[in-house]
């Protein structure tokens, strides 16, 4: 770590819990600042790989305020986790105390990835301070859009020579896929009305049409928004799938005032590995310092 930079724990409460968070603040820094906002589940402050404090690390070196914390319930929080679809307080207690620590800020952006990404979609168009968001393959999965990613890769693989013959040699159970293109088919039949919920999955069903909160986040954004997506996440390809075929999303993607898409080729759903990790801090820190020289990119549509 920078000697220039303080590494700063904060306390802050949310609706009468005490959430706990830490600040990477550079000595002299620009009044734009991001707030990195954690996946759920059993993670926390620190992110997959401890992405999230090496990637605040690296911006504040550069002379970007970071802060992270944990929701309620999770990490080194109070009170009770309440899953992505309902963060909405911690995500405004959080802007709050980064702006009520770091008062020179003009601009927050939100940074999440996979779910966290979900919740910042929901919640981010409520917050003033919010000018810019940075969204890591953006959780919408259900099994209407898992059904159209796994039809596309069947009709992949059905043209690889070693899919006929792990076929052939009875290493391959045809019958999943089969369902899925079953369930396909009808949907296809019998098209969901325009507008209408995506279903979930998953037993945490708080809200069940996320997604539709989410498509409503994006469509009352009046920012910018980088979206950093992975090549070979499955997830990833369903937040596209959806797009490609609701015009409610399409509308909706139009409504920020810049999208920005840049694919990763060979990074999976969290980034897990080393390359990945290092492109996303590198987008992600040209994002905060000088966004208008970043641009869309996708080197899978390069023949």
């Amino acid at each position: 770590m920078s000697s220039t930079v303080q590494e700063i724990p904060l306390v802050f409460e949310c609706q009468g819990s005490e959430l706990i968070g830490m600040l990477h603040l550079p000595a002299v820094h620009a009044g734009r600042g991001m707030l990195s906002v954690v996946a759920g589940g059993p993670q926390y402050r620190g992110g997959v790989c401890r992405m999230q404090v090496n990637m605040a690390r690296e911006l504040a070196a550069a002379g970007v305020p970071v802060m992270r914390f944990d929701y309620r319930g999770l990490g080194d929080s109070e009170g009770d986790f309440r899953g992505f679809r309902d963060v909405g307080a911690d995500l405004a207690a959080a802007v709050a105390a980064f702006q009520a620590r770091v008062p020179q800020l003009r601009e927050v952006v939100l940074w999440g990835g996979c779910d966290a990404a979900s919740a910042v979609l929901i919640n981010a168009w409520r917050l003033p301070a919010v000018t810019s968001l940075v969204l890591g393959n953006p959780w919408v999965h259900s099994t209407e859009t898992s059904d159209g990613v796994a039809v596309q890769h069947y009709s992949q693989r059905i043209r690889d020579k070693d899919f006929w013959l792990k076929l052939l040699r009875l290493q391959y159970n045809p019958l999943p896929a089969l369902a899925t293109l079953v369930r396909r088919a009808a949907s296809q039949l019998h098209p969901r009305p325009a507008g209408a919920a995506v279903p979930a999955t998953g037993a945490d069903d708080v809200n069940a049409d996320f997604v539709g909160r989410m498509r409503q986040g994006m469509a009352g954004f009046r920012g910018e928004v980088l979206m950093l997506m992975s090549g070979r996440s499955l997830l990833s390809r369903e937040f596209d799938q959806l797009v490609a075929e609701r015009p409610a999303w399409q509308q909706a993607m139009a409504a920020p005032r810049r999208v920005v898409r840049q694919v990763l080729p060979d990074a999976d759903q969290a980034f897990s590995t080393l390359d990945a990790r290092r492109a996303v801090t590198a987008l992600t820190l040209r994002w905060m310092q000088a966004p208008d020289q970043v641009h869309s990119h996708d080197p899978m549509d390069q023949p």
